[in-house]
C-alpha cells in the first residue's frame, strides 16, 4: 500500500526579493518626478519672484508720493520701517501695506552723503524748493506811491501783494515731494560722494537709490547680498547671472532712474519755469516803473512848459499893448511939435509889428506846450495800462507757482 505524504499549501503574495525590487522601481520613478516637477516649478516660480519685487517696487514708489520720501529700512521681519536704526536691511512690508510675504526680501535705500539723504526720518525732510525762488520781491510801489494810484492800479497792486504774501508762506510750509526730488537731483549729481549706498562685490559697484533682493530658489542670500560678507556689502548686482552658488534676483534703481520713474523732472522744471516767469514778470514791472516814473516826470514838465507859455503870451501881450501905446505917443507928441520925423513913425511901427509877432509866437509856443503837454499825458495813461498788465502777470505767475508747489508730486 502506498503512502502519500501531505501537500504544502501553495503561499500566495511578493517575496521579499520582488517586493524590494518593486520599492527600488517606485523610489527611481519618485525621484525621476520629484526632479520633473521641480524642473517644471522652476520656471514658473522665477517670474512670480520677478513679479514680487515689482510689487514691492511699486509700492516703495507709491510711498514716496504719499509720504514725500522713501522709507527707512526695517531692523527686523516685523516690516516697521526704523530710522533710528542705520542697519536695518528688511522691507517694511508693514508700512508699506503690504503681505507679510514680504517679509523675506531685503531692503536698502540711500541714507548716507552729506545732504543725500532719501529716507529721512518723518518730518525731517529740508524745505529746498520755493514758490518764490528764496528772493524776496521788493520795489513794488504801494497804495502811498508818487506813482499814479487809479482804481485799476489799486486793484492789481492788491492782487501782486496776495500772491507775494502766499508766496512766502508756501515757501514756509511743510516741505513736500519737491523737495524730496531737489534732494534725488542732488544724489544723481554726486553720486561718489562718501557714504552713498552701492550695490556690486569687491572690485566693482555703482550708487543706487534703493535695491530689494530677493534670496532666490534656495531661500539663501548669497554673493554680495550676505551681511558683512564680499567686501561688507550688503547687496549685490542686480541682474548677475546664475549659477550654482548664486541665485538671488534683486531689483535696484538709481538717482537719475528714480527720478524718472517718479516725474521729478517734470515737476521741478514746471516749478522752476513757474519761479522763473514770477520773477522775470517782475524784473519787467521794476523796469517799466522806471520809465513809468520818467513819463510823470514828463507830464510835470509839460505842464511846466504850458504855464511858462502861458506866462509868455501873457508877457507878449503886455509888451505889444506898451508898444502900441508908445507908438500912439509919439505920434501924438510928434503932432504937436514941428520935429514929426518919418525916423521915429517907423520905429515905433516897427516895436508894434515886433510885439504882435511875439505875441502869435507865444500862443504858437502854448499850443505846443499843450499838444505837449497832452501827448505826455496819453503816454504815460498808456505806460500805466501796460504796468497794470505786468502786475496782474507778475501775480498770475506767482498764484501758478505757488499752485505747482503745493501740488507737489500729486497729479
Amino acid at each position: 500500500m502506498a503512502i502519500r505524504l501531505p501537500q504544502r499549501k501553495q503561499q500566495s503574495g511578493f517575496s521579499l526579493v520582488e517586493l524590494g525590487v518593486v520599492m527600488v522601481i517606485v523610489g527611481v520613478i519618485g525621484i525621476i518626478a520629484w526632479r520633473w516637477v521641480a524642473s517644471t516649478r522652476e520656471p514658473l516660480q522665477r517670474p512670480a519672484i520677478v513679479s514680487q519685487l515689482a510689487e514691492a517696487q511699486v509700492a516703495l514708489e507709491g510711498f514716496v508720493l504719499a509720504q514725500s520720501r522713501l522709507p527707512c529700512a526695517a531692523s527686523n521681519i516685523n516690516g516697521i520701517e526704523d530710522c533710528s536704526s542705520a542697519t536695518g536691511l528688511f522691507l517694511p512690508w508693514r508700512t508699506l501695506g503690504l503681505s507679510s510675504r514680504f517679509g523675506q526680501l531685503h531692503y536698502g535705500v540711500n541714507r548716507g552723503g552729506a545732504g543725500l539723504n532719501l529716507a529721512p526720518a518723518p518730518g525731517a525732510l529740508e524745505r529746498l524748493v520755493s514758490p518764490d525762488l528764496n528772493l524776496a520781491y521788493s520795489g513794488i510801489p504801494s497804495a502811498d506811491s508818487d506813482l499814479p494810484n487809479d482804481a485799476d492800479v489799486t486793484t492789481a497792486l492788491a492782487g501782486v501783494t496776495a500772491a507775494m504774501a502766499a508766496a512766502k508762506a508756501q515757501r514756509d510750509a511743510e516741505p513736500n515731494g519737491l523737495d524730496w526730488c531737489r534732494v534725488l537731483r542732488r544724489f544723481a549729481a554726486n553720486p561718489s560722494a562718501a557714504g552713498v549706498l552701492q550695490a556690486g562685490n569687491a572690485t566693482a559697484s555703482v550708487p543706487v537709490a534703493y535695491v530689494i533682493a530677493h534670496p532666490g530658489l534656495n531661500q539663501v542670500f548669497e554673493g554680495s547680498n550676505v551681511v558683512g560678507g564680499v567686501g561688507g556689502r550688503q547687496f549685490d548686482f542686480p541682474g548677475r547671472a546664475q549659477s550654482a552658488d548664486f541665485d538671488d534676483i534683486s531689483i535696484a534703481v538709481g538717482p537719475a532712474d528714480l527720478s524718472g520713474r517718479i516725474g521729478c523732472a517734470t515737476r521741478l522744471s514746471a516749478m522752476q519755469a513757474g519761479g522763473q516767469a514770477a520773477y522775470a514778470a517782475y524784473d519787467n514791472a521794476l523796469l517799466v516803473q522806471e520809465y513809468w516814473s520818467l513819463r510823470v516826470f514828463d507830464i510835470e514838465q509839460a505842464r511846466s512848459a504850458v504855464s511858462g507859455a502861458e506866462s509868455g503870451v501873457t508877457l507878449a501881450a503886455v509888451n505889444l499893448a506898451l508898444a502900441a501905446g508908445s507908438a500912439a505917443l509919439a505920434i501924438a507928441s510928434a503932432s504937436n511939435t514941428e520935429g514929426l520925423t518919418v525916423f521915429g513913425i517907423v520905429l515905433a511901427g516897427i516895436n508894434a509889428e515886433v510885439a504882435r509877432i511875439e505875441v502869435i509866437l507865444a500862443a504858437i509856443d502854448l499850443v505846443d506846450a499843450k499838444n505837449a503837454l497832452q501827448d505826455s499825458i496819453d503816454k504815460e495813461a498808456a505806460v500805466r495800462a501796460y504796468v497794470i498788465q505786468l502786475y496782474e502777470t507778475l501775480a498770475l505767475a506767482m498764484n501758478d507757482a505757488v499752485l505747482l508747489d503745493k501740488k507737489g508730486l500729486n497729479p
